[in-house]
Parts: structure tokens; C-alpha cells; sequence
């Protein structure tokens, strides 16, 4: 992970984590060159982004093809998040089911 958040909303650091996609096997198989799943961990501006604080969010999409589309896809979700147009996620209860 970066030491430096790649974004900021509203008070919070953003850092978005961009991993190669686990591809299932199968046969025939598809070898598509690339392609990307991605999180985000979000804390509180200037807070380390491991400590207690911090949360990680997993963005259940269609893996990416490149690095850069993850990213931007993954720092839009974070703010989706911090608005609270997610449902079921905030960051007062990361991953819980909103009350």
C-alpha cells in the first residue's frame, strides 16, 4: 500500500488497493491478459491507514482490464461510501448492515 492516501473526501485519506483478479479455471479456458479486483481503505485524514480506525472496502464488481480504470472505479465507491449512498456500508459500521 502507498504511504501516501491517493485522495481525499471529505476528511477521510482514500487508498485504493488494485490486486490481480483470481481467475477460475475452466476448460476451454479464457486467458484474458489482465484484469483487476480492487478495495479501498478508508480512514480519517492524516490517520495511519492501519490503525483502528481504518476500514477496507471490497468493490464486488466485473474485474477491470487495466490499473487505471480500477482505481478511478475504486476511489468512486469510496465516496459513494462516505456519502452514505451505499447501502449497508458507512464508515460507522464498515461491512455491518446499516440500522
Amino acid at each position: 500500500m502507498d504511504i501516501y492516501p491517493a485522495a481525499t473526501y471529505k476528511g477521510y485519506d482514500l487508498y485504493p488497493l488494485v490486486y490481480k483478479h483470481a481467475i477460475t479455471r475452466a476448460w476451454p479456458e479464457p486467458r484474458p491478459d489482465r484484469s483487476f479486483d480492487a478495495a479501498v481503505v478508508i480512514c480519517l485524514e492524516g490517520e495511519s491507514p492501519e490503525g483502528a480506525q481504518a476500514r477496507t472496502f471490497r468493490l464486488e464488481a466485473t474485474p477491470w482490464d487495466n490499473v487505471g480504470g480500477a482505481r478511478r472505479g475504486v476511489l468512486r465507491y469510496a465516496e459513494a461510501i462516505i456519502n452514505g449512498a451505499v447501502p449497508g456500508l458507512s464508515m460507522a459500521s464498515p461491512g455491518v448492515p446499516a440500522s
